[in-house]
């Protein structure tokens, strides 16, 4: 009767309802054997049942191997390892006693995956050795099973170690020891993972889905595509079918390098699920094809998968580079609606959009309510106050940050630094940049190029030299806020010079760099210079003009009152000027006291903003330096029938007004 039941309990029937079973084998008195008590065992270890195999097994009058290995496998299997643990010490003391027989390599292999799901190397290395001391440590789902538990707690040496003493060396164990190596993020162990590949194919053992899904981690930089593309047609030369993981992996491949065109290709080929169509999602927004991203996110509503917060922190993503305002707020009231509680990382990249599209109000209203604030959080909320030009409310919070006793890092730096640059504040800049000295940050590139701007926009030109001296990696940032620096502090000489500095060591300009340089041949009179370099920016380097370079032609004709030219550029420009363009005429035409050129240009502005007073002031300049005073008393009364309001000047030294807030930003942690 015990073998019909047993084979109840392996058809599928009676294994969903291993209690009734139980409950017949009791009543007739089957339980005595050993053989049927093992498959009641396993059925509730496969069901998860637990507490009723322990009692089972605690009732059993007699145990052999067999009813220890699953009970210790389904210990293992639940993460309690120290129950696992605990069943092997009571099998150990009935071989002792001779009531059963020695582990085997069920137990033992059993023991071991326990330990790697635990992550626990000190556990892990009792087995190995109760393993090495029973002899079944170089049986091939031992040897697998103890290379995955050294990869997976980051022992690399004896992972390899096992890997290599392992005489027979399946699947599971190559794959194990490849991923040890890639999730070290050292190109040495990278290579070494490819060669492992390679040796397999040439021992002829074939990867499985798993083992590529591993060694597609190596390939995470544009410049590593090939080698990428290489292991996609190894895996279909091989015949792999392509599951949904393994589309999710190679997804991530291409997002990863750069392989656009490759990733839209795949992704029409494979079987998707959420998984997969989330590492799409991720790969469209890392690679910029914003639309693609949200054309893939809507595809996941309309068939109704699971969308985790990861794909939505994506979209958010998304929305800040599109800066679309309300379509942020529509993927935020999305994520409201449809998860319990938002977790710290949608929140961070909620205040992110946020900011970037202005809304300054709303990213303070999550940024208040966050239950969790991490450094991210905080850096998110400074990032918003400088992207939207809120000086005060940026050296304010990083005070706050202080006080907290909350890191710096470079992103907290640099956006200081920009709020300081704005404000010409350098006495707050100069403690800045001594908290970044303190902390070993102020090499970080991007920490200096904020330097350099800060010390050249409040006029500190030699010391902002001194960094860009000093500096080991200069890129076109660097350059472009020198020249920007020597153009507006009257040494337009030196910002030519470094320019052709700047081309000796091939750093190619752009359109930043050609605004700096027009505007110092601008103020120098070097109207053929000035043609020479406007002619270079399209014809050498490819960088179409915009509105500032046009209005910097514009004042370099001027300046040098070549009045007829001016107009005659003006003209042919591709584009409608702007106010700036006009304003800069009319600046040239009061040094030069052209009248009607003036009138002209003070019309045009009128035009685009009827309520800006300063042409109605500029003209009555005008008539008044070449004594055309009933001019200038006609301007006054229309200045004044149209009742446009002129703000009242003001100036302060630097630091002043901020001298009761910000002057002591950093005197938390510093001094």
């Amino acid at each position: 009767m015990h073998d019909h039941l047993a084979a109840l309990l392996r058809g599928g029937g009676g294994g969903r309802h291993p209690r009734a079973v139980h409950g017949a084998a009791a009543k007739l008195g089957c339980l005595a054997s050993i053989y049927l008590c093992n498959n009641l065992l396993l059925s509730y270890i496969s069901g998860s049942l637990h507490a009723e195999a322990r009692r089972l097994f605690d009732e059993m009058p007699q145990r052999n191997v067999v009813s220890w290995s699953v009970l210790v496998s389904g210990a293992s299997r639940l993460g309690d390892l120290r129950e696992a643990f605990l069943l092997f010490s009571d099998m150990l003391r009935s071989g002792e006693r001779g009531s059963c027989d020695r582990p085997n390599s069920f137990v033992l292999g059993a023991l071991v995956a326990g330990c790697a799901r635990a992550k626990d190397t000190v556990a892990g290395s009792q087995a190995h050795a109760s393993a090495l001391k029973f002899g079944v440590a170089e049986d091939e789902s031992v040897a697998g099973a103890l290379v995955d538990m050294y990869s997976k707690c980051g022992r690399v040496d004896s992972s390899w170690r096992a890997f290599a003493l392992s005489p027979q060396r399946c699947v599971a164990s190559w794959t194990s020891i490849i991923s040890c190596l890639v999730n070290q993020g050292c190109s040495e162990h990278r290579d070494a993972a490819i060669a492992l590949l390679k040796r397999m194919l040439l021992l002829k053992v074939w990867p499985t889905n798993a083992t590529f899904s591993c060694i597609l981690k190596v390939f995470d930089a544009p410049e590593l595509l090939p080698g990428g593309k290489q292991i996609h047609g190894c895996l279909l030369k091989m015949g792999t079918d392509v599951d949904p993981a393994l589309g999710t992996a190679l997804i991530a491949m291409y997002g990863r390098c750069g392989g656009v065109n490759e990733m839209a290709r795949l992704s029409c080929r494979i079987r998707h699920d959420a998984f997969s169509r989330t590492s799409l999602l991720v790969a469209f927004a890392r690679n910029g094809c914003n639309m693609e991203a949200v054309w893939n996110f809507r595809e996941m509503v309309m068939e109704n998968m699971v969308i985790d917060q990861s794909a939505v922190t994506s979209l958010l993503q998304v929305c800040s580079s599109l800066g679309q305002l309300r379509m942020a707020k529509e993927v935020h009231c999305y994520a409201l609606k449809t998860f319990f509680k938002l977790d710290t990382l949608l929140l961070n990249a909620t205040i992110t959009v946020y900011g970037r599209c202005g809304d300054v109000m709303s990213a303070e209203i999550i940024f208040d309510r966050l239950e969790n604030k991490d450094i991210i959080s905080w850096t998110a909320l400074l990032t918003c106050y400088t992207q939207n030009d809120l000086a005060l409310e940026t050296l304010l919070l990083f005070r706050e940050m202080l006080r907290k006793g909350l890191g710096s890092p470079v992103f907290c730096i640099t956006s200081v630094l920009r709020a300081c640059s704005s404000t010409t504040n350098y006495a707050v800049g100069w403690q800045i940049h001594s908290r970044a000295v303190k902390l070993g940050i102020d090499d970080a590139n991007s920490v200096e190029n904020a330097l350099l701007t800060m010390y050249a926009k409040c006029g500190s030109v030699h010391i902002a030299l001194k960094i860009f001296n000093s500096m080991r990696s200069r890129g076109i940032i660097s350059w472009n806020a020198l020249i920007t620096s020597f153009s507006q502090h009257g040494n337009e000489v030196a910002a030519i010079q470094l320019f052709d500095l700047m081309q000796e060591e091939a750093v190619c300009p752009d359109d930043y760099t050609f605004v700096g340089l027009l505007s110092s041949c601008s103020r120098m009179g070097l109207v053929a210079e000035g043609c020479e370099y406007f002619k270079l920016m399209n014809t050498k380097y490819s960088v179409k003009p915009k509105m500032e370079h046009y209005t910097c032609m514009v004042d370099l004709f001027a300046r040098a009152g070549r009045f007829s030219d001016a107009l005659e550029f003006i003209d042919a420009m591709p584009c409608h000027p702007d106010q700036l363009v006009w304003e800069a005429l009319l600046a040239s035409c009061r040094t030069h006291g052209n009248v009607e050129l003036g009138r002209l240009a003070a019309k045009k502005i009128l035009e685009i903003r009827p309520d800006d007073p300063s042409p109605y002031i500029t003209l009555s300049s005008i008539h008044a330096s070449i004594d055309m005073w009933e001019e200038k008393a006609w301007n006054r009364t229309v200045f004044d029938v149209q009742r446009v309001r002129k703000d009242v000047g003001s100036s302060w030294v630097a630091g002043e007004e901020f001298s009761d807030n910000t002057c002591d930003v950093l005197q938390v942690g510093i001094t």
